[in-house]
């Protein structure tokens, strides 16, 4: 065949290639590969290991709840948190997904993510006005108003919905760390918030260290946690279907694959949405609109 006809079909074989990595979503599947298999040797003693972790509530529906994001857990009352983006609510749950309390939230526009800073004090992102607002829950409440409760607002991108959609704190650090989705996805570290008196600059760093790591490697950025017994940062990517953990150098050192076949799940996690861990490392998982995940490792 001359060289200028193989031009086409050459043409139309990248072409095809590039459709298939792109709907099959294949590169998270190679980055879930890579990471796993050459994590640096100090990877046991300095992560939590994610390749040995394995499902243990596979996609529990839970009843009533609708537009689940977000994720957080609370050390003191050993619960977990979720908001309601569509019907303004929060929502604690047991370990095990029962629903214990519904919150309703008066003053904000469409959250996104939750995540415990200590006692009653809970930080919540509103993504359709990109600001993270601080939420003081009592016991036993039922409806909490947080128009006048202390916000930051991180900017504002009119043009889309893609805002900044997780947030956690970081106890060992003092900081939030907030990222946005994508358009680009980043990560953002916030100190200050709470201790900040009327006229003081917080310190609002954008950790660039992370930008090539996630640019190729996540399609979106869904949420985010930090596990305080390992020092890792730990991001959740829906689109991905993967979650990925950075040791204290910012390196990936382990992945899990939220795909059918995987970890023993049953399906591929639809929509996950929200991220949090537990002091024993158990992982929680909450997928759009109501469904509910528990890994726990397993020694090899």
């Amino acid at each position: 065949m001359p060289k200028k006809n193989k031009l086409p079909w050459i043409f139309a074989l990248s072409t095809l290639i590039i459709v298939s990595i792109y709907y099959y979503k294949l590169e998270a599947l190679a980055w879930y590969f890579w990471h796993n298999h050459q994590a640096h040797s100090a990877q046991t003693n300095q992560s939590l290991d994610l390749k040995n972790y394995h499902v243990e509530i596979d996609g529990l529906e839970i009843p009533g709840l609708k537009n689940a994001s977000g994720f957080t857990y609370n050390t003191k009352s050993n619960t977990l948190f979720t908001v309601l983006n569509k019907e303004s609510k929060i929502v604690e749950l047991s370990l095990s997904g029962k629903v214990l309390r519904k919150i309703d939230v008066t003053g904000v526009n469409d959250m996104e993510d939750i995540t415990h800073i200590a006692d009653n004090r809970y930080v919540i992102v509103d993504e359709g006005d990109n600001r993270l607002v601080l939420v003081v829950l009592e016991d036993g409440a039922t409806a909490v108003d947080v128009t006048n409760a202390l916000k930051l607002r991180l900017g504002i991108n009119l043009t889309s919905n893609k805002n900044f959609e997780g947030v956690s704190w970081d106890s060992k650090n003092n900081r939030m760390l907030v990222v946005k989705e994508r358009d680009p996805k980043y990560i953002l570290s916030v100190k200050g918030f709470f201790e900040a008196k009327a006229g003081d600059s917080l310190e609002i760093k954008h950790l660039a260290i992370y930008d090539d790591l996630i640019r190729w490697s996540l399609r979106d950025l869904s949420a985010v946690t930090y596990h305080d017994g390992t020092d890792s940062l730990v991001l959740l990517s829906d689109e991905s279907r993967l979650i990925k953990e950075y040791d204290t150098e910012s390196r990936a050192v382990g992945a899990l694959a939220l795909w059918k076949g995987f970890h023993g799940l049953k399906a591929h996690v639809p929509q996950a949405e929200g991220i949090a861990i537990g002091p024993d490392g158990s992982i929680y998982i909450m997928s759009e609109p109501n469904l509910f995940y528990v890994f726990k490792h397993r020694k090899p």
